[in-house]
């Protein structure tokens, strides 16, 4: 699975009491929506190459399905300016 990674303008936010197999993350809200970043390791992105591009998301309320996008930075950080403001363009990283 991947990790969570911060980004810039994101805070940090712990895991709920008691629970230690949620990890501390980082997010951004506009109060519409909340944003996460993940980091995969090369062997998951290449699990990933070879089904086609195909990435699983699991959302942790298993009755309702909650709008969730998935995308790079830029395409969701232009998708939440319709929707009450976005976080800050992000650098350029390079995997090593």
């Amino acid at each position: 699975m991947g990790f969570p990674a911060p980004f810039v303008g994101s805070r940090p936010i712990g895991a709920p009491a008691g629970r230690d197999d949620i990890l501390p993350a980082h997010f951004f809200t506009n109060g519409n929506f909340v944003v996460s970043a993940w980091q995969l390791t090369p062997e998951e992105v290449a699990v990933i190459n070879h089904n086609g591009g195909k990435i699983f998301v699991a959302v942790g309320t298993g009755k309702d399905f909650y709008p969730t996008l998935v995308g790079s930075s830029e395409s969701i950080r232009m998708m939440l300016i319709d929707y009450g403001g976005t976080f800050p363009s992000q650098p350029v990283e390079v995997i090593a």
